[in-house]
């Protein structure tokens, strides 16, 4: 339904011809009109809502975000919409991530249909690989501007909870990334991502964030070593992941501890493998 209504830049709605303009091309809210800025604040949050929970729900399900077609138009550099205020990420990493979902899809297709062909699909991981580094730096270097510009401001900045949650993330696109291109073998590739994130794990700044972590902590924790899933367990056994209101979460550690246990049997465990045992959880 959403994807029709933006494709068809919201005729079908029952919106402000002003509002379907801000809409459409992207355009600042105004600050001095109530009605109209009531309609494009809520149509954008529905839609960084939509998107976020089909990007979210795509990487246990295996398969592309319904949505990826219009990611760039919706969640792309030029948008005003802003995952950030809605989920704590921001957009640049949850595109990242829709396109390894997108192309995790793809690549269990063509194993399905005998068309893989490996030397396509590396080079395309390779690319978004690229992509994912350039970003990352990109978003290091705008933090390290607003410390050098700002002083104490920029050093509280660094660990405001929308910076805190985007980099949990772009820390578990990569590992993402390696899961399905190589499964749980060569983890070694991905250990400077997965060593920064148990450093961060482990000190005190997270802990408010981390009801907005339940996605890459699922993600990277399947790829613990033995020594670190103690950390994962107590994350996930105690407030406040483990709340009675989403009563879903507590089935993320039986999940991971059947991952844990099957991986440490199987040599050959593979991503897919993983989500076999991760069927029907929504990483929230």
């Amino acid at each position: 339904m959403y994807q029709e209504a933006h494709l068809q830049s919201f005729t079908n709605l029952r919106l402000a011809e002003e509002s379907r303009r801000i809409l459409r091309t992207e355009t600042p809210l105004p600050q001095d009109e109530s009605v109209v800025g009531n309609e494009v604040m809520t149509l954008r949050f529905f839609r960084g809502t939509i998107i976020w929970l089909d990007i979210t729900a795509s990487i246990t399900a295996g398969t592309s975000p319904s949505l990826f077609p219009s990611h760039i138009s919706i969640i792309g550099p030029q948008s005003q919409t802003r995952l950030e205020t809605i989920m704590g990420c921001k957009n640049w990493v949850m595109v990242r991530i829709g396109r390894i979902a997108a192309l995790h899809e793809q690549k269990c297709q063509a194993v399905q249909q005998g068309i893989f062909s490996a030397t396509e699909f590396g080079q395309t991981a390779k690319d978004i690989g690229k992509d994912l580094q350039r970003d990352d730096a990109q978003a290091a270097m705008e933090s390290l501007n607003i410390c050098e510009t700002h002083d104490t401001a920029g050093l509280d900045a660094k660990s405001d909870p929308p910076t805190l949650v985007t980099r949990l993330f772009a820390m578990m696109a990569p590992i993402y990334l390696h899961l399905i291109t190589h499964g749980y073998q060569n983890l070694e590739l991905a250990q400077t991502h997965l060593s920064e994130t148990m450093e961060m794990l482990q000190s005190q700044s997270l802990q408010q964030v981390l009801p907005a972590l339940v996605c890459p902590l699922f993600v990277i924790g399947s790829a613990a070593s033995q020594s670190e899933e103690q950390v994962f367990r107590d994350i996930f056994s105690s407030p406040p992941l483990l709340d009675p209101w989403p009563q879903h979460r507590g089935r993320i550690l039986p999940i991971l501890e059947d991952i844990w246990r099957t991986r440490r049997l199987k040599t050959t465990f593979t991503w897919e493998d993983s989500l076999d045992l991760a069927q029907n959880i929504l990483l929230i």
